[in-house]
């Protein structure tokens, strides 16, 4: 009985990782279509308080920073994507980083910034880092990944009419 329950356990992992792999997908098809996203004022303010305040909760042994300006940032675009864009950039510093690194997410009028004092992103894949299924040496990653993170932040972020840069 703990076999077979461990099993289904496996399953639902693995199904649950497959919808949201073809989800991912999904949105990058509808983004290289040229849909058009929702064009809504967004508090970026509140976006990333939240955000880094889920990343603590969710890796307390990291050490998370956020540098917010005085007046609040409000930007035009969809909500749910910018919130997406701003999940996968705290779920790679998360995910990539060693325990005790200083990951600061500073907010300007224009945009934000997502900084850590890791050990960095491969020199010889920079140029590649916003690219589909660009993954960095598995074997130094504590968890797995299909290297879409990067390339939805990339494409979101140009729906948007902006930039990413590395």
């Amino acid at each position: 009985a703990v076999t077979a329950a461990t099993a289904l356990g496996k399953v639902e992992e693995e199904s649950a990782r497959m919808t949201s792999l073809v989800e991912d997908l999904l949105l990058l098809a509808r983004l290289d279509a040229g849909r058009p996203l929702a064009r809504e004022p967004v508090d970026l303010t509140r976006l990333l308080l939240e955000a880094v305040s889920d990343a603590r909760v969710l890796a307390p042994d990291h050490h998370w920073r956020l540098a917010l300006p005085d007046e609040a940032i409000e930007v035009t675009g969809d909500e749910l994507r910018l919130h997406q864009v701003v999940t996968n950039l705290l779920t790679n510093a998360r995910k990539y980083t060693p325990a005790g690194t200083t990951v600061t997410v500073t907010a300007r009028p224009d945009g934000f910034t997502v900084h850590d004092d890791g050990p960095g992103f491969p020199a010889e894949l920079v140029p590649h880092a916003f690219e589909r299924f660009v993954r960095a040496d598995v074997a130094r990653h504590r968890e797995g990944g299909v290297g879409l993170g990067l390339a939805l932040v990339g494409a979101i972020v140009t729906a948007h009419g902006g930039s990413v840069s590395l």
